[in-house]
């Protein structure tokens, strides 16, 4: 993917919810306090303020965060108190709600689409051209056996995986109606006069701000 990096055995790439574009690695550095290693515990960029301020002795405003603490996989090799991972597509709105759900080693899809930066992979899924598409039920994979998310599970006759389901929708239900949506800064759209310009010495601002 040129324009969007390359995502190697993940699905997809940047602009989309499949993990080839939401999954990334992680390096914390801190000598003498996190021991040299490597985790493939569940963690979040969201989880970075409130692990600064536990590690600080900071106390966290009063409002609800989307973050988790992860002093514990950090210094002690623990486990991730992340139970679950949210899934927006780069235009989120209320209508549709999450794309995608992580629980545990299961991931649900529940609206799926391509992007532009991922457009030059094979997968007819991943182009810009992949249009949007509902799943009900939503597509299911196990991304320790199935990373690449190639094999949606089939929930017919597994009632083991009916109960993940029913986790999942749980999970779902309670997120969505605990997270108000604010309004789009995105939509608002942009003023190029307030946009910083790369030729400072041109004429006249901001159209000649074109390097």
């Amino acid at each position: 993917m040129s324009r969007g990096g390359n995502s190697g055995p993940l699905k997809c790439g940047k602009g989309t919810t499949y993990e080839g574009g939401m999954r990334e690695p992680a390096i914390a550095f801190w000598p003498g306090t996190i021991v040299p290693g490597v985790t493939h515990e569940m963690a979040s960029t969201l989880d970075i303020l409130p692990t600064i301020a536990s590690l600080a002795g900071a106390k966290l405003p009063q409002v609800m965060l989307d973050g988790v603490d992860m002093t514990d996989i950090l210094v002690n090799r623990g486990k991730s108190k992340r139970e679950a991972m949210m899934f927006y597509p780069t235009d989120p709105s209320e209508k549709y709600g999450l794309f995608a759900l992580r629980l545990g080693k299961y991931k649900a899809h529940f609206y799926t689409r391509g992007a532009t930066h991922s457009g030059t992979t094979p997968d007819q899924d991943c182009s810009v051209f992949a249009v949007l598409k509902a799943h009900d039920p939503p597509l299911i994979f196990d991304l320790e056996a199935d990373p690449s998310e190639h094999y949606p599970l089939p929930l017919m006759g597994r009632p083991d995986l009916q109960a993940v389901l029913e986790r999942i929708m749980k999970a779902k239900v309670q997120f969505e109606a605990s997270m108000p949506f604010g309004e789009s800064q995105i939509s608002k759209g942009s003023d190029t006069n307030l946009e910083p310009c790369c030729n400072p010495q041109c004429s006249p601002k901001p159209s000649c701000c074109t390097c």
